[in-house]
Parts: structure tokens; C-alpha cells; sequence
């Protein structure tokens, strides 16, 4: 999970942790992007032509889902991020796929203001959030290059996640945890020499 504001210390129970009938085993299958309510084609194409380079994974886009209503808090004016990835759990994929789910709405769980994204590595899926990705966000003008740079990063890092990544302690490696969006900005689009050894191997790291 990547978010802002407080460390993280709440991968809500069942997220992250690993599936001991998989160490040591090849990764295989491939990885299908959800675009969850309505999502800029631009980015979903960036995402499909980009992620695959670095998984070295087929990649293709899975039927869209409506609308996330059922995750909407109306107190918070957000969308409950976990309520999603349950909904993720049901798209058809094959043995050792991937799912990422794609939404432009605010994500939070319960214990953080936000979440720039997701993963429950238990079931394989992921979500990413590209709300607070947008320099529009925060009063800037729009920056399509640094925004779709942004949504490519989070999708790798949630992504790394169900292949049983843990966060890195390299800034510079997309594993990296993004404490603030200025994490996300420093660290490059790719994996450590560490982090693509234990993909590559198929090893799942701790933590």
C-alpha cells in the first residue's frame, strides 16, 4: 500500500502477507487492468504498453466495472479502497493472473486520510487510485507526462505487491513506500537490482 500522511502501519489484515504455497515457484500469468468507473483512455494505454515491460508480462485490459457506489463513505466523501478490491476478486482471469483495478475516485481505508493505492497479495489483485496523482489536485496545472509517470509508478509498486514484493529501503526503487507524493516523484519507474532479482527468481521477500 502506498499512501501520504502517517507511516504505515495498518496493511489492513490479510493484505501483503505472503502465500507460503508459493515460495521459492516462478511467477507466471498475466496481468489485467480493470478501469473502474470512468478512466482517461490515455493513462489505461500508457498503463498496458508500460507495466508489461517491466513484469515481462502479457498484458491486457479486463471488462470495466461501474462505478464503485457501494464503497462510497458520505461522511469522508471517499471511496473504501479494500470494499473495491473485494469487487476485483471476482473478475475472470486465469491460474497466476493479475488484476489491477484502475479508479479515479479518492481511496481511503480506515486508519489513513488517503491511499494512493492497494494490493491483497493473498488473492492477487491490486487497485491504484489516480485522483491525488493529477497536479490538478493541488491547484497546479495539468501535467499529462508527470501524471501518467505517477499512475505507471503506483501501478508497478501495488503490482510488486501481489508478486510478494515488500516495500525497499532503495529511494530510487518504485518498491520504495511513498510517504507523500514527493516519494512517488523521486523514485524511478522500475525495479532495484534487488527487488527485480527476487521477481525474476520468483522468492518472496518478508514484510
Amino acid at each position: 500500500m502506498d499512501h501520504g500522511g502517517r507511516c504505515e502501519m495498518a496493511l489492513i489484515k490479510g493484505f501483503h502477507r505472503r502465500r507460503r504455497d508459493t515460495w521459492g515457484k516462478k511467477v507466471a500469468g498475466k496481468i489485467v487492468i480493470v478501469p473502474v468507473g470512468r478512466v482517461d483512455g490515455r493513462v489505461l494505454e500508457d498503463l498496458q504498453d508500460s507495466i508489461g515491460n517491466i513484469f515481462e508480462k502479457e498484458v491486457c485490459m479486463g471488462q470495466p466495472l461501474d462505478s464503485p457506489d457501494y464503497a462510497y463513505n458520505g461522511r469522508r466523501k471517499q471511496y473504501f479502497s479494500s470494499a473495491v478490491l473485494l469487487k476485483l476478486r471476482e473478475v475472470e482471469r486465469g491460474i497466476g493472473d493479475r488484476v489491477l483495478g484502475v479508479i479515479d475516485f479518492d481511496l481511503y481505508v480506515p486508519s489513513l486520510n488517503f491511499v494512493f493505492g492497494e494490493a491483497d497479495l493473498e488473492n492477487r489483485v491490486a487497485i491504484i487510485s489516480l485522483c491525488r496523482l493529477k497536479p490538478e489536485f493541488y491547484g497546479l496545472s495539468e501535467d499529462m507526462g508527470r501524471f501518467k509517470e505517477r499512475a505507471l509508478k503506483e501501478g508497478i509498486h501495488e503490482l510488486g505487491h501481489t508478486y510478494g514484493l515488500g516495500h525497499c529501503s532503495n529511494p530510487l526503487c518504485v518498491m520504495h513506500f511513498s510517504n507523500s507524493l514527493l516519494d512517488t516523484d523521486i523514485k524511478k519507474a522500475s525495479l532495484c537490482p534487488q527487488c527485480e532479482k527476487r521477481f525474476k527468481q520468483g522468492r518472496l521477500s518478508p514484510g
